[in-house]
């Protein structure tokens, strides 16, 4: 019963991977002769940007090789090929309603441009998170609540793929920020324990005084779940596995929610998301954070009557252009803050580091922090 999803999702990834070669060869050849070396050149571009990457990652999943790299590199770099070129098929399509042509090796431009912008995202990807400060306006918080500093990181990604000290200096960020509670929303790895146990060693560092809370995230699922629970617990950090934690600030009780991601459930590691054992025994509070991996717990969290609640999972999109696409499979809640009168604040959060092509190009990874105050 499990194989049957990873299969079709593997048949739609081929196909798709299919047609965009089919598209970038076919476009790329068409300043050449037919048969001719440039026409060779074009598809061999095209096999670099697709055929490998897709042949690399799907059947060397755990590969910890530059190849790997490489072929997620490239990987990014053909979609947003793909994205330009169909862009350009449009332009020329209006441009001939009037009679006028584009060049036929107006492709070769585009994929220049592609470069520029791969790397322009690359650099993104690898540089350090931009810290998005926001104060929030509760009617009916509590005065011990004012100014409580709350840090979100989420979809870290920890992988093979990160440069060295890129984990440390995200965790020096955060702890420069004074946080009173450290929120992450899951998608924190994406390897397996054995070989990424030493690449999360300086989560260790991360503190704060009302703790650093967990949910867990689909990629968290795909990498043997229990292992890395346990190494979290380990890190000191607080498992909201379909659990709560009653905390007190002065005289004020704060409540923090956490459920499970659909994910677990669905491959049989963990229980998916259950709100009525996430507050079986829960006392009321002055406060209620709820903590989710996918905008789609919203529902529970306005079933909690959460106050806040933070999620991730979308990434933004990532990077240019696929904010555009990726917001149509959410489009309620996206990325950023959204505000309703009488219901959870809510916050997407766009990722604080990447996952596959290392390219965050217009969508910068991100650390929130959130100052909670009396409006």
């Amino acid at each position: 019963m499990r194989r049957l999803p990873i299969f079709a999702f593997l048949g739609i990834l081929v196909s798709i991977g299919g047609l965009a070669f089919w598209f970038c060869g076919s476009q790329l050849a068409q300043a050449f002769p037919l048969g001719g070396p440039g026409a060779w050149g074009a598809w061999a571009w095209a096999t670099a940007l697709w055929v490998f990457p897709l042949a690399r990652v799907t059947l060397f999943r755990e590969s910890e090789s530059r190849l790997q790299g490489l072929a997620f590199f490239l990987g990014g770099l053909g979609a947003t090929l793909a994205m330009l070129l169909l862009a350009l098929k449009a332009v020329g399509a209006l441009l001939g309603l009037g009679g006028w042509y584009l060049p036929r090796w107006t492709p070769w431009v585009a994929l220049a441009a592609a470069m520029l912008l791969v790397l322009m995202g690359l650099q993104e990807a690898f540089g350090p998170a931009r810290v998005r400060t926001l104060r929030l306006p509760f009617p009916r918080l509590h005065p011990d609540l004012e100014g409580l500093r709350i840090v979100q990181i989420s979809d870290v990604h920890i992988s093979h793929l990160n440069a060295p000290g890129q984990i440390a200096r995200l965790v020096s960020q955060v702890r420069e920020l004074k946080p009173d509670l450290i929120a992450v929303t899951g998608d924190l790895v994406d390897g397996p324990w054995e070989t990424l146990r030493p690449a999360v060693a300086a989560l260790r560092s991360l503190e704060a005084p009302l703790g650093v809370h967990f949910v867990v995230g689909n990629h968290d699922c795909y990498w043997g779940l229990e292992a890395w629970l346990r190494e979290f617990k380990a890190l000191g950090f607080e498992l909201l596995l379909n659990d709560h934690r009653s905390l007190r600030r002065g005289r004020a009780e704060m409540l923090v929610v956490g459920v499970n991601d659909p994910t677990a459930e669905r491959l049989h590691v963990a229980p998916g998301p259950d709100l009525e054992a996430a507050l079986r025994g829960a006392e009321a509070s002055d406060f209620t954070l709820f903590l989710a991996h996918q905008p789609g717990a919203y529902p529970l969290a306005e079933a909690a009557k959460a106050d806040l609640f933070l999620a991730g999972h979308t990434h933004g999109g990532q990077f240019f252009p696929f904010p555009l696409l990726v917001k149509l499979f959410h489009p309620r809640h996206f990325r950023g803050l959204y505000r309703e009168e009488g219901r959870p604040i809510v916050y997407i959060h766009t990722g604080s580091g990447f996952w596959g092509p290392p390219n965050r190009l217009g969508v910068p990874p991100e650390i929130a922090l959130f100052i909670l105050q009396r409006a």
